[in-house]
C-alpha cells in the first residue's frame, strides 16, 4: 500500500510540475487543472487507505452453527463502543462470553455459537481504538476454518472478566497470546 501511495504521489507531483510549467503562461486555467488533479489524487489515496484498513477489517463468519441455549452463568467479556455507527464496520455483531471450558458468541437473536477454549488459536490487540477501548481479536479454528471475532473488552475496576479470560487462555497455552496485557495498554 505504501508503495502505491508513493507512486501515486510521484505521478501527482510530476503532473503538477508539468501543468504549472506548460499552462501557467496561458492564463489562470492551470489553477483549475491543479485543483481537479488534487481532488483526483486525494480520492485515490483515501480509496487505497480505506481498501487496505477498513473494508476488510470486519470479516463475516457465515458458517457458524448456532443453538438456543442459556447464557445466564457465563462471564461477559465484550462491550459495544459508540462511534456514530462506524463501530459496526469494525467489530463483530456478537456479544462474547466464556466459562471454564468454552468461548461463546451470542448473536442479536440470542442464538449461541459455542467454541472450546482449546480451539482458540490467537488472542491479540488490533491497531484500532474506539473511545479509549482497544479492539481485540480472537481467532478460533473450527471445522478446519479460521473464525475471527473482533470486539472491545469490558474490563473495568469492578469487572475483571476479560482479564480472567485472557489469563485462562494464557495458562492453557501461552503461545496463543500475541499481545501482552497491561493496565496501561488495554
Amino acid at each position: 500500500m505504501i508503495k502505491r501511495i508513493i507512486i501515486i504521489s510521484l505521478i501527482y507531483a510530476l503532473l503538477v510540475i508539468a501543468i504549472t510549467l506548460t499552462l501557467s503562461q496561458k492564463g489562470d486555467g492551470y489553477l483549475i487543472a491543479i485543483v481537479i488533479l488534487s481532488i483526483i489524487y486525494a480520492f485515490l489515496v483515501v480509496a487505497l487507505v480505506y481498501k487496505k484498513n477498513i473494508s476488510t477489517f470486519k470479516q463475516k463468519n457465515n458458517k457458524l452453527t448456532y443453538t438456543s441455549s442459556s447464557f445466564k452463568d457465563l462471564h461477559k467479556i465484550s462491550t459495544k463502543p459508540f462511534l456514530f455507527g462506524l463501530e459496526n464496520k469494525i467489530i463483530s455483531d456478537h456479544e462474547f462470553y466464556f466459562d471454564d471450558a468454552n468461548f461463546y458468541a451470542i448473536n442479536k437473536d440470542h442464538q449461541t455459537a459455542k467454541f472450546d477454549l482449546k480451539d482458540i488459536t490467537e488472542i491479540s490487540k488490533t491497531t484500532v481504538q474506539i473511545n479509549n477501548s482497544r479492539i481485540w481479536q480472537v481467532k478460533i479454528n473450527t471445522n478446519n476454518e479460521e473464525v475471527i471475532f473482533k470486539f472491545a473488552h469490558n474490563y473495568t475496576l469492578w469487572n475483571r472478566n476479560f482479564l480472567d479470560f485472557y489469563q485462562k487462555v494464557e495458562k492453557m497455552n501461552p503461545s496463543l497470546i500475541k499481545s501482552k496485557w497491561s493496565i496501561w495498554s488495554m
